[in-house]
C-alpha cells in the first residue's frame, strides 16, 4: 500500500468518525465505531502480511481420500435435498394452512405435518416418487425436520 493509499483510508476513517458523532450516536455505538476505526488503522499501518498456511498432512491425505470425497459429497447432496424439502413444505404449508389469527372461535382440526406434506411430495416426485425406497427417504427428512425444529409437527386446520 503506498502513501496517498494509506492517507485516503486515513482521511476517511476520520471523516466515519466525525459523522458517527455528528450523527449523534450512543456512547456504546461510538466505542463500537472506534473500535472499528482501530482494527482498520491497524491494517492500514501495514502489518506484515501472513504467509498463507499451508495445510498440514492430515487435511492433504483426507481432501485426497476418495471415500472422504465421497462421503462429503453425499452429506451435501443430502442436506441440498432437505433444504429445499424444507422449502417446499413451508411454501405449501403457507398455501394450504391459514393464519392462526384467521382462526379464532373456529373449530379446528390438527393434522399431522407428515399426513399433509407426504401426499403433495409424492406427487411432486412423480414417477421418481413412485419406489418405496423414494417415499421412505422422503417420509425420513421430513421427520428429521420436524425433529430439528424446522417444520412444525401438527397445523390447525378449519374444520368444514
Amino acid at each position: 500500500m503506498n502513501n496517498d493509499d494509506r492517507a485516503r483510508g486515513l482521511a476517511r476513517l476520520r471523516a466515519l468518525m466525525a459523522m458517527t458523532t455528528v450523527n449523534g450516536c450512543t456512547e456504546e455505538e461510538e466505542l463500537a465505531a472506534a473500535r472499528m476505526v482501530a482494527k482498520a488503522v491497524e491494517q492500514l499501518d501495514g502489518n506484515p502480511v501472513a504467509a498463507p498456511a499451508t495445510d498440514p498432512s492430515w487435511a492433504a491425505r483426507e481432501r485426497d481420500n476418495p471415500q472422504y470425497q465421497l462421503l462429503l459429497e453425499k452429506n451435501t447432496l443430502e442436506g441440498m435435498l432437505k433444504t429445499t424439502l424444507q422449502e417446499l413444505a413451508l411454501a405449501h404449508i403457507n398455501t394450504v394452512s391459514p393464519a392462526k389469527r384467521n382462526l379464532r372461535g373456529q373449530p379446528v382440526e390438527w393434522v399431522r405435518t407428515t399426513e399433509l406434506m407426504l401426499p403433495y411430495f409424492n406427487m411432486m416426485l412423480g414417477s421418481a416418487g413412485a419406489s418405496r425406497l423414494a417415499r421412505g427417504i422422503v417420509e425420513g427428512m421430513v421427520e428429521e425436520l420436524i425433529l430439528d425444529g424446522l417444520l412444525p409437527d401438527a397445523l390447525a386446520m378449519p374444520r368444514e
